[in-house]
């Protein structure tokens, strides 16, 4: 509500559909992986994130007007071996799945981040596409922005710190927009069959044989992935 009430007064807001939809899959399984994995396959992205020693979250890529419904336990481990059995780890540790919800790879930051005497951070400010994962990082980011200004306001009346509290939060926040935009374009080739698709996916090919092979890649790679 506080969001809506700013986005209508004198805020300009910045959003982006990628359309793109994944399923977003929590099993009651031992990770199948040694870190998290991205996996590219003609029929689209899935991911491996562990959450417990028993608890693995896993995400598919589905087309944008499938419901979870469509899904039941059986077809996701299917497809997830399909697109993530590797020589290396082998077939996918499954188990039931307690959670699966789609997940619409979207953009959004407000600009600027407050209004009056009013001071939005996390989810508030900006919603940044689960690609890189980077939300958690720009909600903490804005919140020690945010306590150390108010600190100063209260403790020393110097109020400079909330008067530039969105000139210093959103450089970072668009930072961070840009790598989720860029892992969105590195994870995901076009589905289908057409010369335009075709061109796409050697594009992404291109773009993982660089991160393979080129070490200023990686750099730029690392720093972008831990560093916002």
């Amino acid at each position: 509500m506080t969001r809506r009430a700013v986005a209508a007064a004198s805020v300009s807001r910045h959003t982006r559909d990628h359309g793109i939809t994944w399923l977003a899959v929590l099993a009651q399984a031992p990770q199948s992986m040694s870190a998290v994995t991205y996996a590219l396959h003609d029929n689209g992205f899935a991911g491996h994130m562990a959450r417990s020693p028993e608890v693995t979250r896993y995400y598919l890529q589905i087309p944008p007007t499938d419901t979870p419904e469509d899904w039941p336990d059986e077809r996701i481990w299917t497809e997830l071996g399909i697109r993530m059995r590797t020589s290396e780890f082998g077939p996918l540790r499954q188990g039931p799945i307690t959670e699966r919800a789609p997940v619409r790879l979207r953009s959004d930051v407000l600009d600027p981040l407050q209004h009056a005497r009013l001071f939005l951070a996390g989810d508030a400010a900006s919603l940044i596409s689960p690609s890189a994962a980077k939300g958690a990082n720009l909600a903490i980011m804005a919140a020690e922005v945010l306590a150390g200004a108010l600190a100063e306001a209260l403790l020393h009346d110097d109020e400079r710190g909330l008067a530039a509290y969105s000139r210093t939060c959103l450089p970072r926040i668009w930072r961070a927009q840009e790598f989720s935009h860029w892992m969105i374009n590195l994870l995901h080739g076009p589905l289908g069959a057409d010369p335009a698709a075709d061109f796409q996916r050697a594009l992404c090919r291109a773009r993982l044989d660089s991160l393979r092979d080129s070490r200023a890649h990686q750099d730029f790679f690392a720093e972008n992935y831990v560093g916002i």
